[in-house]
């Protein structure tokens, strides 16, 4: 392809130029722009199939793929946890917008009534009415800042960022950030049998030459007079093994591995055996998912019955060779003509009964060509364009091989596992509908049989009419460049028959395309392997697309979202299980961020509208928001997944990202912490000790209250402040504060009523330094900042700490008893938007460039 709509031809400028000669000499000739082939390659192209060289005169920025991406700006579309998690951000940011407003004009209301009742003195009091009006606003703006959940985005970008890395070690590569998180949604996976459920080691076992012959793959050497005992017979068979294969072992596709592994196991060079029959140039008609076959002209033969020196090798899927051929040779080497009641015979027993022993099975034939038979090169298309004339008859069948790729050990597990968690597995494979379904039982894929759960692609596209444009008026009229999305034509056909459908046998690409498309119509989230050219539709229609990074191709790889590098479909489950855990982790993230937003802004409101002041200063405040922002986004979102997340179903796009039981905790351990710190602003005087040594205490030995201002106004320890600077008694409640949250991160960490609140922690290095450095830059800011954090000057004594600390223990205490506390009476929030404003700014930045640079696909790379 080089940027049209179909398929084109490349070729050298010789026989460009030729074609073109042709092409004007034939008075009927239809014109068109694809008419003939074109020996321009643009960077980019994807080459659909075939070999060569060429010639590079351009890369990088100065080509044309490269002008034009240079003028992209892709956006890239919103995954569902985004979506959830900007209307959460939103709404959250909007109630803290409100409070700070409330606050502000409370704050206001009370100055100008209080300042009216005493009398203002505007001359010389001007500077001090100025200060308080900004110590006002300052408050209104701490209430936002602390409110405006911004690490949010942060904790998905380092959740995401942190499962990448480790997802390398487990096979992934990531190559979009999005599908991590996708992944632990997908209830859908469409995987290719060769190589993902197989081992793609692929070994020839059976040869059917009129009888069944075993070949033993541990031996070294096996005489080939014993399968062919007929010297022809033999010397055909080997060539066209030889020369109708391409690369050499260890660097070609799975059946020609396994073919040239036999030719090795006969002792037979074939490199000696294509530099005799190809020399350059030669023709051959490469296998695709539409032929079914390739084929290859041999050259210098001579013993073509035509007296010509060419001969025609052809091998592909048995059924299909086998309907083309109109002799077989026996094991006598004798011609024995092809019925039609001997052709049925052939696949209802030898290929049927290789096919139950999961074999797949390659005909083999060939015939010797007439000169100028099929076009002067041989190349002219068959009627329905797809095919070549000299193949369409007069095949005579050399023998069927039995190929057999050995299934992982480790698949039925993996299949299992993902049965249990909720994961429906589907096998896409172009092998036929019996070796297909003998796989399939063996991987515990399929277990009970019906009459959809094995279908061949043909069938299936018949039966639900293929896909059509949903508004196809759209497309034409459209002044924005919209595209109408395409949906399957037959829906309720299709609803029959999905979710019974285990198998899809003999699948062509566009079998594979329909299929994802109308699961995804069904509102699922599907995963899809692949790792050939005519993969790359269903890898970038599917929601994650998995690339084979062994034997993919650059095309496939290109289109794919993930690529495994060691093409197994365990590594599948892996990037489940990161999924969900990416989303554990967010939820984790939620509940701890949440329970701190209330806490703070009732304290900031409450406070400042009673009290005149939040009982945390501002600069406390942005502290517990570096607390429960940027490091609880560290600690919280790098937890290590759990086998036990694939004990259930898959999360939907539609649900709701904070459960009733976060919500239960929430409010819970809110309430409680609200408790705490208002009973410590307005009754700590009352049980809390002060040091005996220090000089501002009350009588009874306790500490001063810290509060600037009575209920009534009027001064309390703003005529200290001066002199002994911050009091002991707003340092405690900070404290406090910040001990209730370090203690409530431990909470956090379990999200589904766990008991254990302890289990895994040291597996989780990064949380467990977090939230040891969190305790210790308290102890730190408390003893020793002094002015700067406005806290007592001298600090706690070590009974406040005990007091302090043990207050934070008591959120252990409460969310213990929480776990009992039936989930129906709390509600569900997050759910997915359904409308979101594309243009209204998001708050979390999840809309902004870095985000989508971050999301945006990587360039594409080669695996060897």
């Amino acid at each position: 392809m080089t940027g049209e709509s179909i398929e084109l031809k490349k070729g050298n400028l010789e026989n460009c130029l030729q074609k073109l000669e042709e092409f004007n000499e034939t008075e009927d000739a239809k014109e068109g722009p694809h008419e003939i082939p074109s020996p321009v390659l643009l960077s980019g192209t994807q080459i659909q199939t075939g070999e060569g060289w060429f010639l590079v005169i351009m890369v990088g920025k100065n080509s044309c793929v490269g002008k034009i991406m240079s003028k992209l700006n892709q956006d890239v579309e919103m995954t569902p946890l985004q979506e959830k998690l900007e209307q959460i951000a939103n709404d959250i940011g909007l109630l803290g917008t409100y409070a700070a407003a409330i606050t502000v004009i409370v704050l206001f209301i009370r100055f100008f009534i209080e300042q009216g009742m005493e009398g203002y003195d505007w001359g010389n009091n001007i500077g001090e009415y100025l200060e308080i009006w900004f110590r006002y606003l300052i408050v209104g703006v701490t209430i936002i800042v602390v409110a405006v959940p911004e690490g949010l985005p942060l904790a998905v970008i380092i959740s995401l960022a942190y499962s990448v890395r480790k997802m390398l070690a487990d096979n992934n590569f990531v190559k979009r950030l999005a599908a991590c998180e996708i992944m632990g949604g997908a209830n859908n996976i469409c995987s290719d049998k060769t190589g993902t459920l197989t081992k793609n080691e692929m070994n020839v076992t059976n040869i059917w030459n009129g009888r069944d012959n075993k070949l033993n793959v541990e031996f070294q050497s096996i005489d080939p007079s014993t399968v062919f005992p007929d010297e022809k017979t033999r010397d055909l068979f080997i060539q066209s093994c030889a020369c109708n294969t391409v690369g050499e072992i260890g660097n070609t596709n799975a059946t020609g591995e396994a073919i040239l592994k036999m030719l090795k196991q006969f002792d037979i060079d074939y490199n000696n055996l294509r530099e005799t029959f190809l020399p350059d140039p030669f023709v051959r008609f490469q296998f695709t998912s539409k032929r079914k076959k390739m084929s290859t002209i041999l050259q210098n033969i001579e013993d073509n019955e035509s007296d010509y020196d060419k001969r025609l090798h052809v091998k592909g899927a048995s059924e299909i060779v086998l309907k083309l051929c109109t002799h077989y040779i026996d094991e006598n080497g004798e011609q024995v003509e092809l019925t039609d009641e001997l052709k049925e015979d052939i696949i209802n027993n030898t290929i049927t009964d290789y096919a139950k022993q999961a074999l797949r099975t390659i005909c083999v034939a060939y015939r010797d060509i007439e000169e100028e038979e099929g076009g002067a090169t041989h190349e002219d298309d068959a009627e329905d364009g797809v095919n070549k004339q000299i193949e369409m008859n007069g095949l005579i069948c050399l023998g069927i091989l039995g190929i057999r790729d050995v299934i992982r050990p480790e698949v039925p597990d993996a299949v299992n596992i993902c049965q249990k968690a909720g994961i429906k597995v589907r096998m896409v494979t172009g092998d036929n509908k019996v070796t297909a379904l003998a796989i399939a039982k063996e991987c515990n894929i399929i277990s009970g049989e019906n009459e959809d759960s094995v279908l061949e692609g043909p069938e299936f596209y018949e039966r639900v009419g293929g896909l059509v444009k949903e508004d196809p008026e759209l497309d034409s009229n459209d002044s924005n460049g919209r595209e109408s999305k395409e949906v399957v034509k037959n829906m309720e056909e299709f609803v029959k028959i999905w979710k019974n459908l285990d198998v899809l046998a003999r699948s062509r690409p566009e079998d594979k395309y329909l299929l994802v498309t109308g699961i995804k119509q069904m509102g699922d989230t599907v995963a899809v392997t692949g790792d050939g050219t005519n993969d790359a539709p269903a890898l970038k229609k599917a929601d994650v697309g998995f690339a084979m990074g062994i034997t993919g191709t650059d095309v496939a790889k290109h289109a794919a979202d993930i690529i495994l590098l060691d093409d197994n479909f365990s590594s599948i489950v892996k990037a489940c299980m990161w999924g969900r855990n990416i989303y554990a982790n967010i939820r984790r993230f939620l509940q701890f961020q949440l329970t701190v937003n209330i806490v703070a802004l009732i304290s900031a409101f409450i406070g400042s509208c009673i009290l005149r002041e939040s009982p945390l200063k501002s600069i406390q405040l942005l502290w517990v928001n570096m607390i429960m922002d940027s490091l609880a986004s560290l600690a919280l979102a790098t937890e290590p997944p759990k086998k036990e997340l694939l004990d259930g179903p898959p999360y939907r796009r539609d649900e709701y990202i904070i459960s009733r039981k976060m919500v239960k905790h929430i409010l819970t351990i809110a309430i409680w912490q609200s408790i705490v710190i208002f009973t410590m602003v307005f009754a700590g005087e009352h049980f809390i000790p002060e040091d005996p040594h220090y000089e501002l205490k009350q009588e009874n030995g306790n500490i001063v209250p810290g509060r600037s201002y009575t209920f009534n106004g009027e001064p309390l320890y703003s005529t200290y402040l001066k002199a002994y600077g911050p009091s002991r008694h707003y340092t405690m409640v900070f404290t406090t504060f910040v001990m209730l949250q370090v203690f409530n991160m431990l909470n956090a960490r379990k999200i589904n009523d766990e008991k254990n609140i302890f289990a895994g922690m040291t597996d989780n290095p990064m949380f467990l330094t977090i939230w040891v450095g969190i305790f210790i830059v308290q102890v730190v800011i408390t003893q020793f900042s002094a002015d700067v954090f406005q806290v007592n000057r001298q600090g706690l004594t070590l009974t406040q700490w005990a007091i302090c600390i043990g207050l934070g223990f008591s959120c252990w205490i409460v969310s213990f008893i929480a776990k009992y506390i039936p989930d129906t009476i709390c509600p569900e929030l997050g759910k997915k938007r359904k409308h979101i404003d594309e243009h209204q700014p998001g708050v979390m930045g999840l809309r902004r460039g870095i985000t989508k640079k971050l999301t945006n696909r990587m360039p594409s790379m080669s695996f060897n």
